[in-house]
């Protein structure tokens, strides 16, 4: 599982960034302060830091500068409002590896994340092949999912056609993502999300489903999805999701294309 940590004096700027990348699937944690930045830095060793320049207790810089010493493989992501060649510079110098300029867009931030961290997991040789369990009972949906994931992914798929044996398949399988439909024989709605994070509590559930309630979507989340896309699924947004969640738990083996 990817950490990020998050080091703003801005609870709010903390808040926008957090909920970007703990909705894709990232364990995210955030710091207000320099000696919390570096206590969390030190317990939870995140792989990647969002850094503001403009701390109340500490110059930002020079946190940069003791983060890359205690970890010199950390990508450390400066974001402030204070664009100046002087400022960018100096951090060049110690080390961080990108700079973001208040305000930003929550695409602009995901695409960075996406370009800093495949090289290093690559680097590092710990990219490996997903498994993700389709589950539905219409074979037509299950096809484009998997004509959309295996020209574009590395990945083992299996498949389901309804509850019952998602489950076993599941239990049996332990997947890193689950694609799942609620709404099928041999089941009991959106419980079957509950036996699903029951069955393979490390994967990552994203339910696809034809129901628009949000009471639905909301007890979905609650027993353990982390995203929910309405049928008919745009293939675009689906797609986005799915790199997002497999980037965020270091099993997105892309093709060439």
């Amino acid at each position: 599982m990817i950490k990020i940590l998050i080091v703003d004096d801005e609870k709010g700027v903390c808040d926008i960034i957090r909920k970007t990348f703990s909705y894709s699937g990232f364990t995210v944690f955030t710091a207000t302060n320099a000696k919390r930045a570096m206590s969390l830095l030190t317990k939870e060793r995140p792989k990647i830091v969002f850094l503001d320049i403009l701390m109340p207790d500490a110059d930002g810089l020079d946190l940069l500068r003791q983060m890359k010493e205690a970890d010199p493989g950390l990508i450390v992501i400066m974001v402030t409002a204070k664009d100046d060649e002087e400022s960018r510079e100096k951090a060049r110098r110690y080390g961080a590896d990108e700079f973001v300029t208040k305000p930003f867009s929550h695409n602009y931030l995901r695409d960075i994340v996406i370009e800093k961290i495949k090289p290093v997991l690559d680097k590092g040789g710990h990219m490996q092949k997903p498994r993700i369990l389709i589950v539905d009972d219409e074979d037509g949906a299950r096809a484009n999912l998997k004509d959309y994931i295996v020209p574009r992914f590395e990945c083992d798929i299996d498949e389901a056609n309804d509850g019952e044996s998602a489950v076993r398949q599941a239990s049996r399988a332990q997947p890193d993502m689950v694609l799942m439909d609620i709404k099928m024989p041999k089941t009991k709605g959106v419980q079957l999300v509950g036996e699903m994070a029951k069955a393979c509590p490390d994967a990552k559930i994203i339910v696809i489903s034809a129901w628009k309630s949000a009471e639905v979507v909301n007890r979905a989340i609650a027993m353990g999805a982390c995203d929910y896309i309405e049928k008919p699924v745009s293939m675009a947004l689906f797609g986005e999701k799915l790199k997002m969640q497999l980037i965020s738990i270091g099993k997105l083996v892309a093709k060439k294309r």
